[in-house]
């Protein structure tokens, strides 16, 4: 049990992360200062730096939002739809997520910061919660029969991710001049199209 202390202590850390996570997205990582975020945040110099070194820490920090924001929308998805509706409502979550709450100028900075080998921290690695949800989403979709079993769990997962990636990387490219969802749902939905049961009893017939 945590006490009040350790309460308070989390609290302003998380202000501090709500803070840099809000100007970020409305001004920008690069043309947000330090004091920005100390005014935003209500928060002394000395106290930010018992939480962060720097800047650049809060920006890693990020990834802890959006843990949190996956983690909620998976505990109220209905588990009784499919594998497949499922996997496309997590992706509509967090394209809309990225677009509306991110935005393309804060994604190109996370992006370029593990480019950079900056940050240890990876976006779609292992320990993310987006990861383990597609995971448990198509671990139940093979179980149940509607996913194709002939790859196994991490080979079906990676596969997707790649693919996910690829739609936010382009939409940075581009400059976010189009709605990532809009565009990049339909393309989805053709893509998980292709991890359905059916589909592998489709290969195996043409071989």
């Amino acid at each position: 049990m945590r006490t009040k202390d350790e309460e308070n202590e989390r609290n302003q850390r998380q202000r501090l992360l709500n803070a840099a996570w809000k100007l970020f997205y409305e001004k920008g990582y690069q043309n947000t200062t330090m004091d920005d975020i100390l005014k935003e945040a209500g928060c002394s110099k000395g106290r930010f730096y018992y939480y962060f070194h720097a800047k650049g820490e809060l920006l890693d920090s990020l990834y802890e939002v959006f843990d949190q924001k996956y983690e909620e929308f998976f505990a109220v998805l209905d588990s009784k739809r499919g594998a497949y509706d499922r996997l496309l409502a997590l992706n509509r979550f967090m394209f809309d997520f990225m677009s509306e709450q991110i935005g393309v100028e804060l994604l190109r900075n996370l992006y370029i910061s593990q480019l950079s080998g900056t940050t240890g921290i990876g976006f779609w690695g292992e320990n993310r919660s987006f990861r383990k949800i597609l995971t448990r989403i198509v671990e139940d979709g093979m179980q149940n029969g509607e996913l194709r079993t002939d790859m196994d769990v991490y080979e079906m997962v990676s596969d997707m991710i790649a693919e996910e990636r690829s739609q936010l990387i382009s939409w940075c490219l581009d400059g976010g001049k189009y709605p990532l969802t809009e565009s990049s749902m339909p393309r989805l939905e053709r893509f998980y199209i292709g991890y359905l049961k059916n589909a592998q009893s489709t290969m195996q017939c043409s071989r």
